[in-house]
This record gives C-alpha cells, structure tokens and sequence, in this order.
C-alpha cells in the first residue's frame, strides 16, 4: 500500500499536520463551532490526504466526547490551573491526553514527540512535562479517578469518568438510579450506528441489505423498526446519493415514532415541528403517497430543506407551511398528529458530543414550551384520532412529565399502550430508548395519545 511506501520522514510529517489539523478544529469548537458540522467540512475537503483527514476527524471527535476527563487529568497533573492555560496549549494537553489515554493504536512516542511540535516553543516544555507525568502514573495503574459514595460523590465520579457535566448527572441519577445511569453514560461514548430509513416506494429493505454488502457495507435489518438498515463501512453508501436515493439516515427511534403513529393512505396528517422533514417523508411512503400532510417549521429560511428532501425521495404529499405550532389552533382537524417537540437533545449526546456539556438549567424552560406545543398540537385532532409527543431527551422533565400534566387537563385524551415490532411493550403508552437497551438506538422518548371519539 502507498502508507507503507513513505519514508518515516514523510509518515512524522503526515502525523503532524492532522494533528495541526485538528487542534485547529478544536479551537473553532471552543469558540461555539460544532464538531459535527466542521469535522463533515474537513473530510469534504482537499486539505489532507485521506486518511489523515481520517485521523484529524478521530482526533476532534475523541477529544470533544471526552473532554471533562481529560480536563481532569491534567488538572491533577499541572501545577497551574487549568483555567489560566492558553487555549492552544489547554488543546494540545488535551489531544496528547487523548491519545495516550484512548489511542492504542498510536504509538506513545509518537503522540508525545508530535503533540508537543504542536506547542509554541515557550510551552513545549510545560506539554512535555504534562505528557510524561501522566506516562508515569498510568504505568503503576489505572489513572486515579474520584470516588463514589453518596448522591454528590457518585455524581462527580459520573461526570469525570463519563464526560457528562454534574448537573445532568445528579438529575440522571434521581430518575434513573446508579446502574441504569453509569450504563446509559457508558453507552453514550459508544459511535452511533449509521442506521438508514428505506425508501418502501423504490426498493425492498431485503434486496437494499443485498446491494450494501455486494457493494462492501456491513448491512442488517433493524430490530423493531420494519423500514430500517443498519449499515457501517468506508464511505457513504450510494443509496444515499443522487437525485432518487433509496433510502435516507434516520435512528431507529426517529423512525419508531413514525411506526407509533401508524398514518394511513387517504388520511390527514400533521407533523407539528417537521424540519429537517424525515419523519414527514417517513409518514408519506406508509400513507403510499396518499393523503395529505402539512409540516409545519417555524423558521421559514428551513421550508426549502423539508420541500427539497421531500422531492428527492420523490414523495408529493407533504405542504411544507411556515408556523408557530405553540399558537392555537384554527382550521380543519387532522387524523394524526405528530408532535415531535424541541428538546435538550440529550439523548443524542452521541451524534452531537457537544450537548453533554450543556447544563440542565440552560433547557429550564423548554417544558413549558412543549406544553404549549403539545396542548396546540391536541386541538388540531379529530376526534377519535392519534398524537405522537416525542423527544429526543431522556429527561423526565420533559416527557413523561409534560404528559402527565396534558392528560390532568385533557380528559378528553388518553395514553394509548401499544406493543414495538420487536416486542418490547410500553403498558402505559410511554416509551423511554436508551442506548444501553436492546435496540441501542439514540435516547428518544415516544408517547401515543388518542383522543375520546366523542365529539
């Protein structure tokens, strides 16, 4: 192969630039970027080689999941605080820590010798320092981590070992208890699947299964979803590509919610928060493209991404309309309702590592918005029709407590129990995903709503 015909020279130097590459990413991301969003960027480009933009990637990606743990490390390892470090230097510890801590397949000379090029000659001797005292400590055991013991001890042993802020640890922990908590908090620095949505109304999840793995991708059926692919390997698999792709990425949560609903052909739907419109475009291929479906975004400059991915799945049905869903409703009753709210996000933690850093507090308020978005979203139902709330938290807060106060001032709505294809049973209409779970799907809550069919 071509690596192998470099010289040490030309691998030393190759090293280095990915990593230059990615504390400069890394920067960015201090300064609010999204790692999801400049790693894409990087891997698009022309920048690097290929398998350096690969190691970059890996690199920011690693370093972002775990930053409260190396944070701590080198806390316990530097003689100055953490906070009056530089942020090129306070960077460079972290993707030194990295890759001596998590990085087996590199070389410990080498994550030394090139992350400490990477400093400005004034501080390479403070990052070499650092780097070498955590060579030492390791090599007698395990790095020393806080201890557990009581709601706020087992919290801070959460939050650095897992690399979750405090807060959301010690609200885990009160809905969740300990076991289940430390093994969701593991589950989440695990890579998501790339799971894919079938597109029913161009080909057979059977025979898109045959077409990825002929084409190189590992490819099996989703467990519970009956439209679902979970697929990995190099690149982006063609089904994805061009002007009548076959299928689009949607977790198998996403997709479940849609499943729950169960829309029919001829019926009228309305996805109440639709962008980026794949549970609508999920919804119109059950409905055979037949009916109707208005989703709504409040947002207007995001109609465009819910028409175009629409019309390269080549469903029709779907009206993309600009709306505030939390303002009342008035106009025609609709069959179904999705009600796919805006949330923390911290059930997908995974995808998007940045979350984990976001306080509880920061989401304070979003429960009274879903509520009013729910509460909206119920007065566009007929009677005798179902509502979808769904989230992609995992925080009680905001699901099962925001349906509970629904139903207390909603006689005329009840939480409809219903059965996954895999068989797991939700007995009280509410559902909770974790990635620690079967399924190992994103954190996503699904609750089914029917409304008394009395008029």
């Amino acid at each position: 192969m071509e690596k192998a015909k470099r010289s040490p020279q030309e691998r030393r130097g190759a090293a280095t630039t990915a990593r230059a590459a990615a504390l400069r990413l890394l920067l960015r991301i201090d300064g609010g970027g999204y790692s999801n969003i400049l790693i894409d960027s990087l891997m698009q480009s022309g920048e690097l080689p290929e398998g350096e933009r690969a190691l970059a990637a890996y690199l920011v990606r690693g370093v972002t999941e775990r930053r409260i743990t190396l944070d701590y490390i080198i806390a316990r390892l530097a003689s100055r605080p953490l906070a009056k470090t530089d942020p090129d230097t306070k960077n460079i510890l972290r993707l030194g820590i990295y890759q001596l801590a998590y990085c087996d397949r590199i070389p410990a000379h080498a994550a030394v010798n090139e992350t400490v090029a990477l400093a400005r000659q004034s501080s390479r001797g403070f990052v070499n320092a650092i780097l070498r005292a955590y060579q030492r400590t390791v090599a007698e055991g395990e790095f020393p981590f806080p201890e557990k013991g009581g709601k706020n001890k087992t919290a801070r042993y959460l939050s650095v070992r897992y690399s979750v802020n405090e807060p959301l640890c010690r609200e885990l922990l009160a809905a969740y208890g300990e076991s289940r908590t430390e093994n969701m908090l593991r589950a989440f620095l695990e890579p998501p699947p790339l799971t894919l949505r079938v597109n029913t109304a161009r080909t057979g999840r059977d025979g898109l299964c045959r077409e990825l793995e002929a084409a190189g991708f590992a490819a099996e059926p989703t467990d519970a979803s009956p439209w679902g692919i979970r697929t990995s390997g190099a690149g982006l698999p063609a089904c994805l590509t061009g002007d009548t792709p076959t299928a689009f990425a949607e977790d198998e949560a996403a997709q479940l919610a849609v499943w729950v609903l169960d829309p029919r052909a001829g019926e009228r739907v309305l996805d109440a928060c639709a962008a980026p419109g794949t549970k609508s475009i999920s919804a119109a291929l059950e409905m055979e493209d037949r009916g109707e479906i208005v989703a709504c975004e409040l947002h207007k400059n995001r109609l465009p991404l819910i028409e175009k991915s629409a019309a390269r799945q080549g469903v029709t049905i779907i009206r993309a309309v600009c709306r505030d869903s939390s303002a009342p409703w008035e106009g025609e009753k609709f069959d179904c309702v999705l009600c796919d709210v805006p949330c923390s996000g911290y059930g997908a933690v995974r995808r998007k590592p940045e979350i984990r850093y976001r306080e509880p507090a920061e989401s304070a308020d979003l429960p009274a918005l879903q509520k009013a978005i729910l509460s909206a979203s119920a007065e566009a139902l007929r009677a005798g029709g179902t509502l979808v709330y769904s989230t992609c938290t995992v925080l009680p807060r905001e699901n099962e407590e925001v349906v509970g106060a629904f139903l207390e001032g909603n006689p005329d709505f009840r939480a409809d129990p219903f059965t996954l294809p895999d068989g797991t049973f939700a007995p009280n209409g509410m559902l909770t995903l974790t990635p620690d779970m079967p399924l190992g799907t994103d954190g996503f809550f699904i609750c089914r709503l029917v409304k008394s069919d009395i008029a």
